[in-house]
């Protein structure tokens, strides 16, 4: 799969624009502010219904957006069209795939893998604050596990509820069936994290030790929204100990709740950290690794993921990397390269040139 030609019209800064990229590493080049960011969230919100930012997608001079993308799947072409429209402070989404009206995003996700996105915060996304590295995971699940999806938005559902009635200091019945719909949800997403990551922990090892020779072993420590770290492993017992750990969890903090008039305990709070093993000594990689280290390490596992989904999907998704090589020199910058020349397609923006990629998109 393969993206041939984006058109925007209206879209933020873009009041007319068309686009086309070639298979193979995609340079977007243009200075700050010219839309790049815009460009790469806009193919990504066509595919997969999701916005990355709060920003109006909508020029403030317009009350209608449009999102045109032709791509090729299997050797047949296909393009999907998005309309937004302004409704109030919001706005409306009509979806077209192949000039035919469909009614959600869920049947393009169903038979299409959306692009996998990485945006110029990730890069720093081992130093992010949880809410940030959650955000990445959760884009990740999103695209690749439809329960998963269906896991989060419930979720999200019902801790705004619980959230209400706290505020209305309403503790009646409702309140116990909300917290056991939160036990269930928050414990299988949890594992659906760790599941993740324990599943691409051999590659991102493999990788890191091509990268870094010093390094012995990179470990993922895996922290719930109960508070209890816990090592990324195989583990059999993992679902149960993690139901029985929310449910006692959610009974200690309730009166914390109450007074706090607010949701302390769910998934909403789970983190990870990495943890670098070298000369029998353990850090956290962040407090280790230099920026452009960080820099490197967070494509890597970003890679990682990817490499996931193929296994999935049995094909690799458009890679999106927005200003990806910000903190790296041009010998790092050329290690890296040489990994993205392994992959269909990937389209990468910056305000510098990049002479070793021959594809050059100029906004």
């Amino acid at each position: 799969m393969y993206i041939q030609k984006i058109s925007l019209e209206n879209y933020r800064i873009f009041i007319k624009k068309e686009l086309t990229f070639k298979s193979g590493v995609n340079l977007v080049l243009g200075n700050n502010s010219t839309g790049k960011t815009s460009l790469l969230e806009a193919i990504f919100l066509a595919f997969s219904g999701e916005l990355i930012n709060s920003f109006n997608p909508i020029n403030y001079n317009s009350n209608l957006a449009k999102i045109s993308i032709s791509f090729l799947f299997n050797e047949i072409l296909n393009e999907i069209n998005l309309i937004l429209k302004k409704k109030d402070e919001k706005f409306d989404k009509n979806l077209f795939l192949n000039e035919k009206k469909i009614e959600t995003f869920k049947e393009i996700r169903n038979r299409f893998l959306s692009p996998f996105l990485m945006n110029t915060f990730d890069i720093s996304l081992i130093s992010l604050e949880p809410e940030n590295k959650r955000d990445f995971i959760d884009r990740f699940l999103k695209i690749s596990d439809q329960e998963y999806r269906n896991l989060y938005y419930n979720l999200k559902r019902i801790l705004k509820q619980k959230t209400n009635l706290l505020k209305k200091k309403s503790f009646d019945d409702i309140i116990n069936s909300l917290n056991h719909k939160i036990v269930e949800y928050s414990s299988e997403i949890s594992y659906k994290r760790i599941n993740i990551l324990n599943s691409i922990l051999e590659d991102l090892n493999i990788a890191c030790r091509k990268m870094w020779k010093n390094i012995e072993e990179i470990k993922i420590i895996f922290t719930p929204g109960f508070n209890t770290p816990i090592e990324i492993k195989k583990d059999p017992k993992i679902k149960e100990t993690l139901k029985k750990s929310y449910s006692e969890a959610i009974q200690k903090f309730r009166n914390q709740e109450i007074d706090k008039e607010k949701v302390i305990i769910s998934s909403n709070r789970d983190n990870f950290e990495f943890i670098l093993t070298y000369n029998n000594r353990f850090q956290l990689v962040k407090n280790v690794f230099s920026q452009s280290q960080v820099n490197i390490f967070s494509l890597i596992f970003f890679l990682s993921l990817v490499k996931k989904i193929k296994q999935i999907y049995n094909y690799y998704p458009v890679i999106l990397l927005d200003e990806p090589f910000v903190f790296l020199d041009n010998s790092n910058t050329e290690k890296i390269l040489k990994i993205l020349h392994n992959y269909p397609q990937v389209i990468i923006t910056s305000n510098k040139d990049i002479e070793s990629i021959n594809n050059r998109i100029y906004l």
